[in-house]
């Protein structure tokens, strides 16, 4: 079997958290405030292209139209495959957008159409089973259209699950939620088709690889996302992925955070910035691609 080819993502689709973070608000944004983010989304794009070596396949960059207009244009001319995302931003319950998905994937034409999903197979059956529904759908035209299903999954605690492990979100996060992330696979794939996970951290080898062969079984592969933690977390956990299986990974506000708030408080050094999110963006490929230990013999199998 010829092993996948890397996938690097540089992710830049926050919309909500993008706007709080900046002018403390999720609601509609004024021209001045898209303007700050129209900016900070093609700066991003340039510290990709600056890290990118040539004949290189694996970048990728994920964007929004919505707070990036013209990126996913630059980005396709540039030779870097795009992700976009088809969710509505800020939803705890799945919603596609923009409505007329066909129409959207037949006017930019991404290889990756990419949703983000809340889903805890103990949460309310009812309201799973319309998010199934709804992400059926949303693969089906996705893949009608040539487009990878690109499945964001995030696994939030329960209120029974946060009172097993006493409230500690960090025995959450390793005891409870590899499990769950493995049960939710399951429970997602038989109804909906995915192409590609985008998986939150899973705590150990053994976890990782365990995730990556239900990816397999289901003929899809899995990618690390980053979650927005410290640079060096983030690459802790790269390691445990590609030593678990995982192809790649899509970052972004761990790679680019900094560089962005540089951009906008002093933009005569927008050239130093990019220069950050180029050196940020290697070094975390460079964290996947270095020589892992070798595995447990638990795992080897």
């Amino acid at each position: 079997m010829t092993a996948p080819t890397p996938l690097f993502i540089l992710a830049v689709d926050q919309r909500p958290w993008l706007t709080k973070a900046l002018f403390g608000h999720t609601g509609g944004v004024t021209p001045a405030e898209r303007a700050i983010t129209t900016e900070a989304k093609h700066l991003v794009l340039d510290g990709l292209l600056q890290a990118r070596t040539a004949g290189d396949s694996s970048a990728a960059i994920l964007v929004d139209e919505q707070l990036g207009a013209g990126v996913a244009e630059r980005a396709t001319a540039g030779g870097i495959r795009l992700a976009m995302p088809i969710e509505r931003a800020g939803r705890a319950l799945y919603e596609t957008e923009p409505d007329d998905l066909a129409g959207f994937l037949a006017r930019f034409e991404p290889e990756f159409s990419k949703v983000l999903v809340r889903y805890n197979t103990e949460d309310d059956a009812d309201q799973n089973d319309v998010q199934l529904q709804r992400l059926a759908e949303a693969s089906r035209i996705s893949r009608d259209a040539g487009a990878t299903f690109l499945f964001e999954l995030l696994v939030p605690p329960t209120q029974s699950q946060l009172h097993a492990v006493d409230g500690d979100v960090l025995r959450f996060e390793s005891e409870l939620r590899p499990l769950l992330t493995r049960q939710a696979m399951e429970e997602i794939g038989a109804r909906v088709g995915v192409d590609l996970w985008k998986l939150e951290h899973q705590d150990s080898v053994e976890s990782t690889d365990a995730a990556v062969r239900i990816a397999r079984e289901q003929d899809s592969e899995c990618i690390l996302l980053g979650a927005g933690a410290p640079s060096d977390t983030v690459k802790g956990w790269l390691g445990r992925a590609a030593a678990g299986g995982f192809i790649g990974f899509a970052i972004g506000r761990s790679i680019w955070w900094d560089a962005v708030q540089l951009n906008i408080a002093e933009p005569e050094r927008r050239d130093e910035a990019q220069a950050m999110i180029a050196s940020q963006y290697r070094e975390f490929v460079q964290a996947f691609l270095a020589p892992q230990p070798e595995r447990a013999s638990s795992v080897a199998g």
